[in-house]
């Protein structure tokens, strides 16, 4: 099948993904993602001073503010706040630094599909860039399944999102894998639900199809993963050359 997206020729194809760090002076750790035509750019601020009403005795306060391409946020964008908020708690040391306020701003800077993954992607890059104490890492992929073929299409651009029968966002960690067992079908779909950080799924699909989808997904943010590890790395071993010289 060819896509609606002429660059890619399969539609398990991630767009060329981009990242670039520290980019904010005034905040401490920041960074801006790219999936394709996409682009998402994220702030934080923190450990830092929390507010007396929002101070919580053992551990810090993680508070996220997601901000649309134009205009003010409306009620996407709060639930994606909610998503991130509630997918990030779990994941950062916050018991590290209680009495402490740990802000995360989301601003879409271009959207031309899988934005809300691509907002995550950002979002674990700047908070690596500001040191932020983590379990693991994440990595985000959207899938749809079209409407016309019934065939799954990976990192779907705005045009593919528009013949969607079903739209799904899938965020996993870097440390979950199963291999105990030695069915293959059967070890996948574990890896798959030990890993699973976060899923939104919307539109009509079968179950069959939903578990499809998460596999696809899970195996590409492999690739998500080791981008991630090594966009640190290579700032890393900047900042280290510039204390050598």
């Amino acid at each position: 099948m060819s896509r609606l997206d002429r660059s890619r020729t399969s539609a398990h194809q991630l767009r060329p993904f981009f990242s670039s760090q520290n980019l904010l002076n005034r905040a401490d750790g920041s960074a801006q993602f790219d999936f394709g035509g996409s682009s998402v750019m994220c702030s934080v601020v923190g450990p830092a001073e929390v507010k007396l009403r929002d101070e919580k005795l053992d551990k810090a306060t993680i508070e996220v503010v997601v901000r649309p391409l134009v205009g003010l946020p409306g009620i996407k964008d709060k639930a994606r706040e909610q998503a991130i908020r509630e997918t990030l708690e779990p994941l950062i040391l916050s018991g590290l630094h209680p009495r402490t306020s740990i802000q995360i701003v989301i601003q879409t800077m271009k959207d031309d599909g899988s934005i809300l993954a691509t907002a995550f992607n950002a979002t674990i890059l700047a908070l690596l860039d500001a040191g932020i104490p983590l379990k693991s890492i994440l990595g985000a992929v959207t899938c749809i399944v079209d409407s016309e073929t019934n065939q799954i299409l990976l990192d779907p651009t705005t045009q593919e999102l528009a013949n969607a029968k079903s739209t799904h966002t899938f965020v996993f960690d870097n440390k979950s894998s199963i291999t105990s067992t030695d069915n293959k079908q059967q070890e996948d779909k574990e890896s798959v639900d030990v890993a699973t950080l976060y899923s939104d799924s919307t539109g009509l699909f079968s179950e069959e199809e939903y578990f499809e989808c998460a596999q696809i997904c899970y195996k590409a943010a492999q690739a998500i993963h080791g981008f991630i590890r090594t966009a640190v790395q290579k700032k890393l071993e900047k900042e280290q050359q510039q204390i050598d010289s």
